[in-house]
């Protein structure tokens, strides 16, 4: 499956071969070992699909641990969240921008639900349930995710294509910035930084592992 993936999201699906596939795995070339595993290479490339965005399926896990009892924390336990799960999720990412115009429609779309429609809809929960406890009319929720999640995406990319970042930023001083943005909006619209009767947080918890 790895194998699979790799040569996908680096030659493309139609020169990824069922013998180079093998060869990647450590097996004899064109020996029919796939075979005794996969119906064939599109059967192997869906399980190798599926088997990651399982593995990544586990926002839902981190946002059933809010509330922290400030915003700060919440929104840095997001930003570490997603940054760690961009990381894992690279090598579909780079599988889908090389062939997307290639994927059968279902897969693609299968891909689009996991990695981007439902995440999003879980922020835009998050998002949704904090206007409402504050009584405050939400703003487009749908958009302020988006502006505030797809900064984290460029950032990453650029750390994989470049191995660096303006002014060598890392995760700690990007999530630091990113959450003092994210606190201005709140502010801004309206939102406490601490829920009324909640206990304090720890200021920077962890999920980078």
């Amino acid at each position: 499956m790895d194998a699979a993936l790799d040569l996908v999201a680096e030659h493309g699906y139609s020169r990824a071969s069922v013998g180079a596939i093998e060869r990647a795995a450590g097996m004899a070339p064109r020996s029919g070992a796939l075979y005794q595993h996969f119906q064939g290479k599109d059967d192997l490339l869906r399980s190798a699909v599926e088997r990651d965005l399982a593995a990544i399926d586990e926002l839902g896990g981190v946002i059933a641990m809010l509330p922290l009892g400030d915003l700060r924390s919440e929104l840095t336990l997001l930003a570490r969240w997603n940054l760690s799960s961009l990381e894992r999720r690279s090598r579909l990412a780079r599988l889908v921008r090389r062939e997307s115009a290639h994927l059968p429609p279902d897969l693609l779309d299968q891909l689009y639900a996991r990695l981007v429609a439902q995440p999003y809809e879980q922020i835009v929960d998050w998002l949704r349930d904090r206007y409402a406890a504050a009584g405050i009319e939400p703003p487009d929720l749908h958009t302020l995710a988006f502006i505030l999640i797809e900064p984290m995406s460029s950032y990453r990319g650029m750390r994989e294509m470049f191995g660096r970042t303006l002014d060598d930023i890392d995760d700690e001083r990007f999530v630091a910035g990113w959450v003092d943005v994210a606190l201005a909006v709140a502010q801004q619209d309206g939102l406490a930084l601490e829920r009324r009767g909640s206990p304090a947080a720890p200021a920077s918890p962890d999920v980078s592992s």
